[in-house]
């Protein structure tokens, strides 16, 4: 095994979280999720432009 490796615990960017989290709202899989659970979409909605992280 080669233990010289060792996964990083640094967190990327809110740039890298952005473009993630657009990309994921774009997917097959979270237009599936918010038709499966209508609340869930109210719950995303209400919460959009808040901010959540100090």
């Amino acid at each position: 095994m080669n233990f010289n490796r060792i996964n990083s615990l640094e967190m990327g960017t809110e740039d890298h979280y952005r473009k993630k989290a657009n990309y994921y709202r774009s997917s097959p899989e979270y237009g599936k999720m918010i038709s499966l659970y209508p609340i869930l979409e109210t719950s995303i909605k209400d919460c959009q432009g808040e901010n959540l992280v100090a």
